[in-house]
């Protein structure tokens, strides 16, 4: 509901700023083309079913002399005084509707209830004449129906006198400005020309061979003829109703003027406003309107406030608001003497912080103030990548043990040392040995004792648990996911411990030959 009304007031206000309403006929070459002067007038039209020409016309004033009466070349011009109650503009005129002749010159066609300028002004709105148009295809011939006045049943008995005019206009500016007759029930007075049924040169004005007196001046003293009254006003007549074409130089329109060179002091224009005018209008609607909108929401802002202060009020009591109040001036009251809040100070105490932060950097270590594990560095375990060389993660993502390579080494150096402490537990072989392994040894080694072959054969056959050790702690660590040691080579025993297992089997001299 609220957009509706927002589209009729927005299509309203370009209605009366003049960006909408009724379009008159193009003027040029594509429309109507008036060379006029009071003398002479030719018209170019191309508004019927092709152009059309009229050249030599002899415009229709007022002479003002010892007597006033219509003529040629006459320096006054006649006028149609009275109450606007109808009006019609034209773009183009149908053949087939009936338009024909100077009908095809017409841009405007307009009815005014005949009276004197003062009378009109002291028309009361809504007391005017009220016309219902059905149609108005023919300048001349508007059919109405009833209303209050009924112009196709206007004759010697009607009350009310009419003039039905169809208005061709003489410059640019006065074809533009037929636009303001689209208002209606204005005292109006319009300024022109009749024209003539006889052409310049005194010879017959015929189209397409046919005389013309409909709509043209009616020279004589019959009670069809034309006359003026002594301010050049055209009189009616007997019948009460007057249809001409007006050659027009000049409007007059609810104390506005449309003139033929738009110069005038009071010149009328599209969208104009009474006492603000046209540009005044557009910026009082831009104040009332965007100040309007500011200002209700100004107001909806105090309404809330003023909701939700009773709405505390109601809550708290007037203890609870004393106390709030006194709070909110103790905080004014520190505020400019200098004190900040906890609040405020913590804010600047965190941006402090963050500052000093982005600033400081982390400070390098040396390796003098290495630790007990060399090569063991908190921070870069922490800030390391996986694949660094440093100390790497031990376990699971979650764990926080870290390792060393140090460690590492330590940890391998372990695991080569105990198949020395597995060889003191060794157990005689069985006999099922005696075949290939002591062949092997026998072939691949230099003469020696028969004690030196046995214990080279043990000493073979004590390393083999080597191999699956390593491999156990390696497989053990695998589990674990930490990162896989630097391969390091296994140290060859001691010939030392080779002694002391050889002489520990040459104590007993019933292995000496343990080959037969």
């Amino acid at each position: 509901m609220r957009s509706a009304r927002l589209a009729l007031l927005l299509v309203a206000t370009l209605l009366f700023a003049g960006c909408l309403g009724g379009n008159t006929a193009e003027w040029g070459s594509n429309g109507i083309d008036v060379d006029f002067s009071s003398s002479e007038a030719s018209i170019t039209t191309n508004l019927g079913d092709g152009e059309s020409s009229f050249n030599d016309l002899s415009p229709i004033g007022c002479n003002v002399g010892e007597e006033i009466y219509p003529s040629k070349n006459a320096s006054n011009r006649i006028k149609f005084s009275g109450f606007l109650s109808a009006s019609t503009l034209y773009e183009s005129h149908d053949p087939i509707d009936g338009a024909s002749g100077m009908d095809t010159a017409v841009t405007a066609a307009v009815a005014i209830q005949a009276m004197s300028k003062a009378d009109a002004n002291n028309v009361k709105d809504g007391e005017g004449a009220r016309i219902e148009l059905t149609q108005w295809n023919v300048p001349l011939m508007p059919e109405t129906r009833a209303g209050t006045v009924d112009l196709d049943q206007i004759d010697q008995d009607s009350e009310s006198d009419w003039y039905i005019l169809g208005l061709i206009p003489t410059t640019e500016n006065l074809n533009d400005g037929f636009k303001a007759l689209t208002e209606w029930h204005k005292p109006i007075t319009i300024h022109g020309y009749l024209i003539s049924p006889t052409l310049v040169n005194g010879s017959a004005f015929t189209i397409d061979g046919k005389l013309q007196t409909t709509g043209y001046y009616k020279a004589g003293n019959a009670s069809y003829s034309h006359s003026v009254n002594d301010e050049c006003v055209l009189n009616v007549g007997v019948n009460n109703l007057q249809s001409v074409y007006v050659l027009v130089d000049k409007i007059e329109l609810n104390g506005e003027v449309i003139s033929a060179s738009g110069n005038s002091d009071d010149e009328w224009k599209n969208g104009d406003m009474p006492f603000l005018g046209r540009a005044g209008f557009i910026l009082f609607f831009l104040i009332v309107g965007i100040g309007g909108a500011v200002g209700m929401f100004i107001l909806s802002q105090m309404i809330v406030r003023q909701g939700a202060k009773e709405t505390m009020k109601i809550l708290l009591g007037d203890e609870g608001l004393a106390k709030i109040k006194k709070v909110a001036s103790d905080l004014r009251r520190d505020k400019k003497s200098g004190n900040i809040s906890p609040t405020e100070r913590k804010r600047q105490q965190d941006k402090q912080d963050r500052e000093e932060k982005k600033q400081r950097k982390p400070p390098g270590k040396s390796k003098a103030d290495a630790g007990p594990i060399a090569g063991f560095d908190l921070d870069s375990a922490l800030s390391s990548g996986p694949d660094d060389d440093g100390p790497q993660e031990f376990g699971s993502k979650s764990s926080s043990v870290v390792v060393s390579q140090e460690a590492i080494k330590l940890e391998q150096q372990a695991i080569s040392s105990k198949p020395a402490v597995q060889e003191e537990t060794w157990t005689p072989p069985t006999s099922t040995r005696t075949s290939s392994p002591v062949s092997n040894v026998v072939s691949s080694e230099p003469a020696r004792k028969k004690t030196e072959h046995f214990t080279g054969s043990v000493r073979k056959e004590s390393s083999a648990p080597k191999a699956p050790a390593p491999v156990k702690k390696r497989r053990a660590t695998k589990k674990r996911k930490a990162a896989k040691p630097e391969p390091t080579q296994v140290e060859p025993e001691p010939q030392h411990e080779e002694k002391v297992h050889q002489e520990s089997f040459e104590e007993d001299e019933d292995f000496s030959n343990f080959s037969l």
